[in-house]
């Protein structure tokens, strides 16, 4: 609030004077006094607006450095949650493409597996025809042996009867 008067309106005031009025002097000291404690009064209201604008100017630098700061830790916290999740979806991602894999690899595997138990089972069916063919070929060989040597007891009796029949026919 601006005084009314300023310091240089009181010491140049001048008074009208009266038969019985006060002592000039006195009065001129005492304005005098007012005068330099109202311009005492008025610089340092002056430097107190001034330290007031220049505090006023510093809050509001604080208040935008605050604003900022918020806006900031805002900002972080919505990167940091996108981030979060972000890196969830990623793991989903991950532990869902290493689902459907484990699922292709056991699923191949079971195929594989399959496919060898056929195999297996069809050299079992192999080995065992192989067996009875070969088992057949040993009975047929055997045969073969049996009649040959069925011929061969035969032949011999029939060369000792020849020979018999051939000493015995020129005997007689």
């Amino acid at each position: 609030m601006r005084p009314r008067m300023t310091p240089l309106e009181i010491q140049k005031r001048e008074f009208a004077r009266k038969w019985k009025g006060l002592d000039a002097v006195e009065v001129q000291t005492f304005l005098a006094d007012v005068a330099e404690d109202m311009e005492a009064l008025a610089r340092e209201n002056a430097d107190l607006e001034t330290r007031l604008r220049a505090l006023e100017q510093e809050n509001d630098e604080h208040r935008e450095r605050e604003r900022i700061l918020k806006q900031t830790l805002l900002s972080a916290q919505q990167a940091s949650e996108d981030i979060r999740n972000a890196a969830r979806h990623e793991a989903e991602l991950v532990v869902r493409e290493a689902h459907d894999s484990s699922e292709k690899l056991t699923h191949h595997a079971l195929q594989r597996s399959a496919e060898i138990e056929k195999a297996i089972h069809e050299l079992k069916i192999q080995r065992t025809n192989f067996r009875l063919q070969l088992q057949k070929s040993l009975e047929l060989f055997q045969q073969v042996l049996d009649f040959d040597r069925e011929e061969d007891d035969k032949d011999r009796p029939l060369s000792y009867m020849t020979r018999k029949a051939d000493t015995g026919e020129g005997s007689r």
